[in-house]
């Protein structure tokens, strides 16, 4: 089996995308995979079944712009994006393969917004253009992160219905994209063969520690600064009591990291910047409780706080379908802090967290364990490669 990789971006940068790619390669030695990407190969270390093929107009193009003036050259990430995936498409064109796989496609998302405000010919064309798998001359899998999940109305506002009138095989990693996808494909009566497989976690590495004494109680958080759901973490530090402390594991550009410092600083919270993967099982087994303030789904890193054996508490507020069971991931109000803090306090009983604590991590080993993501990911690449491509 050889698979086509396309993505945007590769580990050691930090991100949901990059660990779960790192996390499947190391668990499917018997999958030959090529790796289509922009970016330069800094962590090498794939095993001989991996080969990273850089593409290398991308970062061309973007010197180029350098000398646009400026009123262009602040859009050159997006004047970047049609001559990439050209060399994308003729390099996945040129290479025998059984299938291509694609587990991020920003730039389809970036365009289409721009094409509903402000509709021209051009912007219909390069839509048009994007979607046109064909031009891979490979049976596409696409895996979505979170494009397709969310509530009904969110999944309609950013104009899936354009990139799944042209999808025949679709991954989804949450629930709520899995059930947007197929009343979907149900209304517009499209041929879509869809899965449910969640992000991959390494449960190796990803295992319990014994809890530390509960005073105070520490509640953590990981994910990107710029995410919204860091506002209301942050909004819970500055106004949570006395026995409780907060720690964070954010991952911050250069750019915004001026800002992120002064943020937290304000916050009083204890700071970790730009975790390696490697480092963070440490860092989850230092918690009590993990707080998960996303709208939908179940980001990567509450999967791997519950299989270090840690409850994730979803901040409810206007929330939609969980995705994790209560018994392992209870909700909470946490639009007023008071009110909040008031129903969190029964979490300082150490036999309450021990209890979440080991149905998280058994929930952990049943469903999201990287072998058995791996073994479905196997199953569907056999599906997808005995495809036809039209």
């Amino acid at each position: 089996m050889h698979v086509l990789q396309l993505t945007d971006t590769l580990p050691p940068r930090i991100g949901g995308i990059e660990t779960a790619l790192l996390t499947l390669f190391r668990q499917m030695p018997d999958v030959r995979f090529t790796v289509l990407t922009a970016q330069l190969d800094a962590h090498g270390a794939w095993g001989d079944h991996v080969r990273v093929r850089r593409l290398a107009l991308r970062d061309a193009v973007l010197r180029m712009t350098r000398f646009l003036p400026p009123s262009l050259r602040r859009h050159s990430h997006l004047l970047a994006i049609p001559p990439h995936e050209w060399q994308r498409r003729m390099a996945a064109s040129s290479l025998p393969a059984d299938l291509v796989h694609i587990h991020s496609f920003a730039a389809f998302r970036y365009f289409a917004g721009i094409g509903d405000r402000h509709p021209t010919r051009l912007f219909a064309l390069l839509v048009d253009w994007l979607r046109y798998f064909d031009a891979y001359q490979h049976p596409v899998l696409f895996t979505d992160h979170s494009l397709f999940g969310g509530p009904p109305e969110q999944f309609h506002a950013v104009r899936n219905d354009l990139l799944l009138e042209r999808l025949r095989f679709v991954v989804c990693v949450e629930r709520s994209g899995q059930a947007n996808v197929q009343a979907f494909a149900a209304a517009r009566g499209l041929p879509i063969r869809l899965w449910w497989i969640p992000n991959p976690i390494d449960t190796d590495a990803f295992r319990p520690g014994p809890l530390r004494p509960t005073n105070p109680l520490v509640l953590g958080y990981a994910g990107r600064y710029e995410k919204e759901g860091t506002k209301d973490v942050l909004r819970l530090a500055r106004e949570a009591p006395a026995w409780v402390a907060f720690r964070l594991a954010l991952a911050v550009s250069e750019r915004d990291r001026a800002q992120a410092e002064q943020d937290v600083a304000e916050a009083g919270v204890e700071v970790l910047w730009n975790v390696p993967y490697t480092a963070m099982p440490d860092f989850y087994r230092r918690l009590h409780v993990f707080l998960d303030p996303y709208t939908f789904g179940a980001p990567r890193t509450a999967l791997e706080a519950l299989a270090c054996g840690r409850v994730v508490i979803r901040l409810l507020g206007e929330r939609g379908t969980p995705e994790l069971p209560g018994d392992v991931s209870p909700a909470l109000d946490a639009r007023d802090s008071a009110h909040f803090f008031r129903d969190f306090a029964r979490f300082r009983d150490p036999e309450i967290l021990q209890r979440f604590g080991n149905r998280a991590r058994a929930l952990a080993e049943a469903v999201y364990a990287a072998p058995k993501v791996a073994a479905s990911y196997r199953g569907v690449f056999r599906a997808v490669a005995s495809a036809q491509v039209s």
